[in-house]
This record gives structure tokens, sequence and C-alpha cells, in this order.
């Protein structure tokens, strides 16, 4: 009995590394095939020329399994890192046979040949992997391509998009009058483009585009906006589904577990006064936004989730699953208000007159810092959508400071902490007036009665510069938000500012919010009252009786990303599709690597050996279409790549026969070796330069 219980697990288990190795072996074979084809072609256009092969080796290095056939060996070699076809005459690592006079004698040598069939030769890769990339995508849409849907999931406060005023749900569908087909097509775009952006918006519930026209500014790779793609309420599949909520949080404290491939498909807040399922309407939710937005308005509220949950025999089914409020946990202390950071075009607060640089002292007569925390103000102006509030403020000027009022009204649909900063450096946003301010990282006043009183330390105007969340049970334990490691979490208070690379002053919401997502550690504040340093630990935080948590403790990882399937109707419109995507994608290379030259994407954009096979792996882990594409991608980037004035490449070897074709006469031996001296060497620094990138830059 013991062994059958046993089976369904070693079944299980088998059936996964089955799985795992097909993966593995439809990226070997498939990035094998990208390099067939391209040595394929020098190959056949070699033997139509009657060229004399001695060699057509797959992968470089020692040879690890050959055959010999006719004239030539046909080889695999130890390092999959290209191939090469061995000519007469013509051997990157021998170059004095291009000018050798003896080999030129020999009628079947590749020096022998006209410089046209020369070039035919070299050329014949490069034409055989665009051929192959077009016939890839074209196959890949023939057959229906799902990828990123150009649907905005969040915006980042203070970015470009975020000013503008586009909103998480928002459809991208042209990008300066060209189409936009999936989030790729978009990030694109953006990062490839020069000047303004003229941005085709879709509002979601619309049908007509809204014209919107917007700077990016310097981010990293790149050109950016500040959106991310966006994300449905389905669970994707995980490897441990223990790991689908947080510990510590709401969540966990469901009347019961989520499962992987559920779908959230409506919230219904239960009402403060009553526990009956049936208290409040349903909320339809379909993207993550939606949920945040739903959480964010009812955040001190029970939550009743809808799930639609899939039976074994394919059928759905809905269960309702109840997830407590999560009250936030207070520090016992107010920080000071800071400045206005961001403001969007056409807001109510850029209506009533409100800049950047302006401070916040008033809010209907509650003075942030003593009257009312900062922190809260997103949550106020929120609940008092459709009311007229008046907000004093000062602004800096060159006679010094001045005092101003205004009166504005928020939206009705936007909560407070709906957008919580991203980064260190990010703005806290009201979205209800569509403002973005900093919160001071310095104590503006001590809560009596408080922790933070009782522990001593702290006072008015002592600066705070780093928190440690200490795990209650380091290594053990179920993992939160941070994980479960034995080193302390550090939310460092100053950062360094991306565009200008100037250390600044991190926000101080950004680290609330972070140090919310993990509830059941104690926190080492580390404090300069500006005569000497030290260190406060609090860990009997009280919780705010009317402030419930935006977040309700789901991994962030877990979500299903929103996804638009690309499939032509017609083989006609499979090719015209195909040769579409193939111009688009090496135009996009091209535009690439001219911005990597002047320094407008950085290089740690590249991808090394390591990197491209985890790409591989990854898309082929989403079907075998989705990989056809990658390959596509893969041989327009080869066939560019190669044919790149470099010596040893194609591009270079092009070179000298054009010099050969104008001055009639070949490059000298010295000139070769110089060159091909220079091209090994700029090579293997290239290599060991995305090497690098692959094991240590891209795992940060």
């Amino acid at each position: 009995m013991e062994i059958l219980n046993c089976m369904p697990l070693a079944a299980g288990a088998f059936s996964s590394i089955l799985g795992e190795l097909q993966t593995i072996l439809a990226v070997v074979l498939g990035l094998g095939m990208v390099i067939f084809f391209h040595e394929l072609g020098h190959f056949a256009v070699a033997k139509w020329c009657n060229v004399h092969v001695d060699r057509f080796s797959i992968g470089i290095g020692p040879i690890i399994w050959s055959h010999q056939r006719g004239e030539t060996e046909y080889a695999l070699s130890v390092l999959p890192l290209g191939g090469y076809v061995k000519m007469l005459g013509q051997d990157d690592m021998d170059p004095n046979q291009m000018t050798s006079s003896e080999i030129a004698e020999n009628p079947r040598s590749y020096s022998s040949k006209t410089v046209p069939q020369r070039m035919a030769i070299i050329s014949a890769g490069v034409a055989m992997n665009v051929a192959t990339g077009f016939l890839f995508f074209a196959f890949g849409y023939w057959n229906g391509v799902l990828e990123p849907a150009p649907v905005v999931g969040g915006v980042r406060a203070g970015f470009p998009a975020w000013e503008a005023g586009i909103r998480a749900g928002d459809r991208i569908a042209a990008v300066n009058g060209e189409q936009i087909r999936s989030f790729v097509d978009l990030q694109e775009s953006i990062l490839l483009s020069s000047g303004d952006l003229r941005m085709s918006v879709v509002r979601p519930g619309s049908d007509q585009a809204e014209e919107i026209t917007l700077t990016p500014v310097k981010g990293s790779p790149g050109r950016s906006i500040g959106v991310i793609p966006a994300f449905t309420t389905e669970i994707d599949a995980v490897d441990d589904p223990a790991l689908i909520a947080d510990a510590g949080l709401a969540v966990e404290k469901a009347s019961e577990a989520f499962l992987p491939g559920d779908k959230i498909v409506s919230l219904q807040p239960v009402a403060a006064s009553d526990s009956a399922d049936q208290s409040t309407p349903e909320l339809p939710v379909r993207l993550i936004a939606d949920l945040r937005r739903v959480l964010a308005t009812y955040a001190d509220r029970e939550m009743i989730y809808n799930v639609e949950r899939k039976a074994d025999g394919g059928k759905s089914t809905v269960v309702r699953i109840r997830v407590p409020a999560q009250p936030v946990r207070k520090l016992g202390f107010w920080m000071a208000m800071g400045p206005i950071r961001a403001i969007q075009k056409g807001s109510p607060a850029a209506v009533a007159g409100l800049q950047v640089g302006d401070t916040i002292r008033e809010v209907d007569g509650l003075k942030p810092g003593e009257d009312i925390d900062p922190l809260t103000l997103p949550v106020y102006f929120g609940k008092k959508s459709g009311q007229p509030i008046v907000i004093r403020y000062s602004r800096a000027s060159s006679s010094g400071a001045v005092e101003g009022e205004c009166t504005l009204t928020p939206a009705s649909d936007l909560p407070g902490w709906m957008e919580s900063p991203d980064s260190s450096t990010a703005p806290l946003t009201i979205p209800s007036i569509g403002l973005g301010y900093q919160v001071q990282n310095h104590i503006a006043k001590i809560l009596p009665g408080s922790e933070a009183e009782r522990v001593g330390g702290l006072s008015q105007l002592t600066r705070i510069t780093k928190i440690e969340l200490l795990h209650p049970d380091p290594g053990k334990g179920k993992p939160d938000a941070w994980g479960n490691a034995e080193t302390p979490v550090e939310l460092p208070l100053t950062a360094t500012e991306s565009s200008t690379e100037e250390e600044v002053e991190a926000n101080w919401a950004w680290a609330f919010d972070q140090l919310q997502r993990a509830p059941g550690r104690k926190l080492v504040l580390h404090f300069d009252d500006g005569k000497s340093t030290g260190t406060v630990t609090l860990q009997d935080l009280e919780l705010e009786e009317n402030w419930g948590l935006w977040v309700r403790g789901f991994n962030p990882g877990i979500w299903r990303d929103e996804r638009v399937l690309l499939q032509a109707r017609s083989l006609p419109e499979a090719l015209t599709l195909g040769l579409a995507t193939t111009r688009k994608v090496a135009f996009s290379i091209y535009r690439s690597l001219k911005k990597m030259v002047g320094r407008e994407v950085d290089m740690e954009s590249l991808s090394g050996p390591v990197g491209i096979a985890k790409i591989a792996y990854k898309v082929a882990e989403r079907g075998f279409v989705e990989l056809l594409v990658f390959l596509g991608i893969l041989s327009i980037n080869l066939a560019i790549l190669n044919f790149l004035p470099i010596p040893i490449l194609d591009g270079g070897h092009m070179v000298f026969l054009f010099w050969e074709g104008i001055t009639r006469r070949k490059p000298s031996i010295t000139v070769i070796n110089w060159a091909h001296a220079a091209g090994m060497i700029f090579l293997m620094s290239l290599l060991a330069f995305v090497m690098w990138i692959d094991f240590f830059v891209s795992n940060n």
C-alpha cells in the first residue's frame, strides 16, 4: 500500500522531469537550428560555386563528433557559440590562406573565385538567417502567437505617462502612427524612439482613441514613460501553492486557500455591521489594477473573493473565499511633510494652481505632521470625493516663501494608496487630485503612549537613516514578502536618482509601504539626531483601528499576464505579418545598436550565450509557437550582427572583398593579420563582457 501511495508522486515527479527535458531539448534544437541554417547558407553557395569544403561544423572548439561524407567532414564541436564552414583558401584561424598564391592556383579554392562569387558565399549565411527568420515569424502567426497585450498594468508616479494622465487599464493602440500589437511593440517603440511620442490611447469601455503627446525620460536600460504590463487576476502555475500568500498578511488567514489556476472574477465588500455574504453588490475585476482599486477603496472591510475554479472534469465552479481586512501597523510617530514632486496635467491639483515644489501646510485646517499624518492624506482626499477641500501651501520665490490658498474637489473613483511608491525615490500619490509628494525622513511628532515614546531615543527632528527588518525565526517558517533568510532586510533612506545619478533622500512613504508587507518582523531604526547616531528596536507595534492596508498579501509574482492572440486568417496574411515583423525586428536591432553607440541605451541590456539560453527556456515553457517567434528574432539578430564590419565576421570579410573589387588587388597579409587579431580581441572581449552580464548583472 505504501508503494501504491508513492506511485502518483513518482509519476508526477517523472512527468515534471520529462517536461523539463523536452523544454531543454527544444531549446537546444532551436538554437542549433539557427546556427545550422546560417552555416548551411555558406555551405550551399560554396558548393554551388564549386569550392572545396573541408568541414561543416555546428559549434566551435574541439570536435566531439564527426562524420566524413565525400570530401567534407560534418562535425559537432564542444562550444555552442556558433559554427563554421572551413573552405580551401578561407580559414579565419589561418588568414594566410586568403593571400596564398599557391592555394589560389587551385580552381576549387575559395580564393580563386571571383569577387562576386566570394561575396555570394560570404553573404549567404546572413541571407539564410533572414529567410528562416521570416519563415519562423510567418509560421508562428499562421498558428497564432500569444503576446503580452498592449494594456497598461500600472503607471509609475511622476513619470511622463503618469503626468499625462495615462491609467492602468488603458490600451495603447499606436505610437507615432505605428500600430502597436503587443506590449513588446510598445516597449520597443519607446526605447528606440527620439523626441516626443504621439500615443493613441483607448480607455476601458471606450472604442475611441485619445491622442496624448509626451516626452520619455532616460531610465534603465533607455528611454521610458513609466508604464508596466498588465496582469490578470488568474493565479499562474506555481511550484509550491503555499507560496501564493505571504506570511503574516490577510490572504494567509482566508477562509480557504487559493490554488493555482484560480481566477478572481469579482470582489464583495462585507458591510461593517453585517457578516452576511449578500450584504453588498459584487464588484467585477479582471486585471490586477482593478483588484488594487477595489481593495484600496475598501481597505478597512472584510472582503469576499468570488473565485472561478476549474474542477477535475474541466467544469468551472465559483468558490467564495472570505479574506479579513489587514490593519496598518503604527510606528508611533509622524514624519514631516515634504514638497510636491509631481502633478498630472488637467488634474484638480493642476487646475487649482498647485505647482511642483510647493509644500502643503494645511488641509481643511489640519496641519500635516501636527494634526494629521502626512501618509494618510491620500486616504483623506479619497474619502472626500465630490467635496471641496481648502489647501494652504507655501511656495518658494526669489523674495522668500509665499503663502497661498486654493480650493479643489477630489475625483470620485480614485481611492488613496491605490498606487504605492514603486521605488525609494518615487513620490506618494493622491490619485483623486493628481498630485505626488514627498514625505520627509525626519520625525515631526512622537505620538503619546506609543511604543516609540516608551522605548525612547527618538525625538522631534530626529532623522531616520535606515530601517532593518528582522525575521522572527530566520531561516525557518513560511517566507513573508522578503523571504526568511537569516540576514535582515535593509531599507536605506538615501538613494541614487537614475536621471541625475545624484544621491537624494528616499521617500519615507516607500519605506512605510515596504515594512507593512512583513508584519511579523521587528524593526530596527537607525537614526541621527544631529548630535549622535544610534538605533531603536520596535517589535510590539499597535494597529491602526480605522486604516486598513491597501494589499491583502498575495505574492506579486503569481499572476498570469494579460495576453493577446495574434493569428493570421490566411496564408497571405501570415506571410505579410512575417515580412512586416522581419523588417520591424531588423530596424529595431539597427536602432538599438545606434543608440548603444550613442550611449542612449545601456550596454547592460545585452545578453550573452547563457542569457539567450535562459530566455529561450522561458519562452519554450510557454509553447512551441512562442519559441519559433523567439528563434525568428534570434535569426535576424544573428544576421545583422554577423554583417557588422568586424574582422572575422562575415561583414569584415565583405569589407575586404569590397576593397579588392575597387582596387583590383587583395589586401596585404600584414593588413589581414592585424585586422583578424583586432577582430579576435574585440570579439573575445565582447564575449567576456556579455558573459559577465549573464552571470552578475541579469541575476541581480
